[in-house]
Formats: C-alpha cells, sequence, structure tokens
C-alpha cells in the first residue's frame, strides 16, 4: 500500500474515532440531563403525593378529634366531620359552605385546602406551601358548618353516624352518590395537587378550572371526578380519596374506645340516654324540625346528636 494511502486511512480512522467519541458524549451527557430532569421530576412528584397524604391524615385527625377541639361549645359535637374548604381564597376554613350562593343544596363542596382554622389552632397546611395547589371535594353532609341543617339556635351539623345512607337526593329529586373517583362509589373526600398552569388556566385564581383538569361541576348535582388523564399536557392532577370505609374505621375507633374490660362494652354506652350528648340520638323542642332524624316530642334540646348509641351500644 502506498505510504500517503496508509496515512490517509490512519487519519481518516482518527477522525472516526474522535466523531464517536464526541457524539458518545453528547449522548451520554444528553441522557444524565434527561436522568436528572426525570429523577427531579419523580422526587417532585413523590413530594405532592406525599403531601397530600400529610392533608388526608390530618383531615382524619381533625374528625377524629372533633369533639375534643370544640369541647369549649355550648353543644360539643361529635366525630366525623370535615372542615369547609376555603373557597374564596383567603386561606380559612368557610362556613355554611353546603348550600351555595343561590341557595342550592350542594351534594358535596369543593375548594381549597385551608391552611388551618386558627381559633382552634388546628393546622393542614404549612404556611410554607401555597394552598392554591391543594384542593378537595367533600360529601356535604360531612362538613362542620352546615347552613342546610340549620335550627334555632344552630346551623353546624347534619346528623352523621356511620349508618348514613351512601346516597343523597340530588338537585333533580334522583337518588346518586355525592361525588365518585373513578367510577368508584362510597367515597367521603377527594384531595387534589393542581400541577403547573396548563394552556388556557388563569392564576391566582379561586375558580378551580383554573388549577384541576376535572369535570364540569353543576351545583347540586354528583360529578365524578378523575384521577388519569390523556397525557401530561392536558392533565397533571395527583389524586387521592377518603373512603366511606376509611372514615368509619377511624371515627368508629373514636366512638368505641375505652372498652369496659367485663363486657366489652364501650364506656359511653353509660351516658344516660336523655342526656344531651352527640352520641345520643337528636332532640329538639323547636317548632321547626331540622331536615334530618330528630325526636321533637321532648323539652330539652340534644342538636347535636349523632345516635352512635344506636350504632354501637347493645
Amino acid at each position: 500500500m502506498h505510504p500517503n494511502k496508509q496515512k490517509k486511512q490512519q487519519g481518516f480512522i482518527i477522525l472516526m474515532g474522535m466523531l464517536a467519541l464526541v457524539l458518545g458524549a453528547a449522548v451520554w451527557f444528553g441522557t444524565l440531563g434527561n436522568l436528572r430532569s426525570n429523577t427531579m421530576s419523580i422526587a417532585n412528584n413523590n413530594e405532592h403525593i406525599v403531601e397530600l397524604n400529610r392533608i388526608k391524615n390530618k383531615m382524619l385527625a381533625y374528625a377524629i378529634l372533633h369533639p375534643d377541639i370544640y369541647s369549649d361549645s355550648a353543644n360539643i359535637p361529635g366525630p366525623g366531620y370535615f372542615p369547609c374548604p376555603d373557597e374564596d381564597g383567603d386561606g380559612d376554613s368557610d362556613t355554611n359552605c353546603d348550600v351555595d350562593s343561590g341557595g342550592t343544596n350542594r351534594t358535596f363542596v369543593l375548594g381549597k385546602v385551608p391552611y388551618k382554622i386558627g381559633t382552634r389552632y388546628f393546622t393542614f397546611l404549612s404556611s410554607q406551601l401555597d394552598n392554591s395547589n391543594y384542593w378537595y371535594a367533600v360529601d356535604a353532609r360531612f362538613v362542620n358548618s352546615s347552613a342546610r341543617y340549620a335550627t334555632a339556635t344552630s346551623q353546624r351539623f347534619s346528623a352523621l353516624n356511620s349508618t348514613i345512607s351512601n346516597e343523597v337526593a340530588d338537585a333533580g329529586g334522583a337518588d346518586n352518590f355525592p361525588l365518585t373517583l373513578d367510577g368508584k362509589e362510597d367515597i367521603v373526600m377527594v384531595l387534589f395537587y393542581a400541577g403547573e398552569a396548563l394552556s388556557g388556566q388563569t392564576r391566582p385564581s379561586n375558580t378551580y378550572t383554573n388549577y384541576l383538569e376535572q369535570p364540569t361541576i353543576t351545583e347540586g348535582y354528583t360529578v365524578d371526578f378523575k384521577s388519569v388523564g390523556a397525557n401530561s399536557d392536558v392533565f397533571n392532577d395527583y389524586v387521592i380519596a377518603i373512603t366511606r370505609k376509611e372514615w368509619e374505621s377511624a371515627v368508629l375507633s373514636r366512638v368505641s374506645q375505652d372498652l369496659s374490660p367485663e363486657d366489652a362494652v364501650p364506656d359511653l354506652c353509660t351516658i344516660p340516654d336523655t342526656s344531651a350528648s352527640w352520641f345520643n340520638e337528636c332532640f329538639y323542642s323547636g317548632a321547626n324540625v331540622p331536615p334530618f332524624t330528630c325526636t321533637n316530642t321532648v323539652s330539652t334540646d340534644n342538636i347535636t346528636g349523632q345516635n352512635w348509641r344506636g350504632v354501637i351500644c347493645p
């Protein structure tokens, strides 16, 4: 082989080798960048899910501790209730949230997770986080501030216990589950983390469509919320739920605590059934009986009565 030709071939091989190294390095660094980006994205996504579960646990803790949190009230409320969402964007739990501004009875209430209930020193979300990104929908019967169940002396509570129907009458008179998730029934609460704003979403806002990619809500009717979408360009909500079974397990653990070792009967069953207590049935002496089971043939009021006695006492 001619010496010049051999040198040219060797030079070409060296150039090809250098090009391969350069291309390989570019691919490697590009892959590394993608891996880092994906790792950060996964870490962020996991943190959002972790935070949603923290909020879920705080909601269940609030429901369990409800009688203790409001123990200084004139009529001490029982367990099982959740706070109203923050619908006006001020960071606080709203009041009378089960009826909309037009007077329609809602099957569920949707709004932002409140940071806390300041007067009760109970926190749901760290002040370091933006509560505009955290939302929840809750069965309207489970809220602790109710206009629908107002009486002359109280407007706070529905008669809530584990035997409450899993369906409600909607604005059209049909019986339906108050809300569902991916078609699953017996859902008490759905919690959302809203990802980055997508096309068409304007923030800040108090309108859920600017944060969540969920079905259209018509007040007074049920909605089947979604946990997945077509792709990340049109859906980036992170979604978890509190099921009816989870709520019942948590609250019944509170109601049936302090068992008597002799007969395994909860100590609460020793309360006289005529006492004013959330554990007993509802008594109301007023002329206008609240729109739930409440006896008005007595001369005393027990308007926070939930009748857990009828559920757990022999």
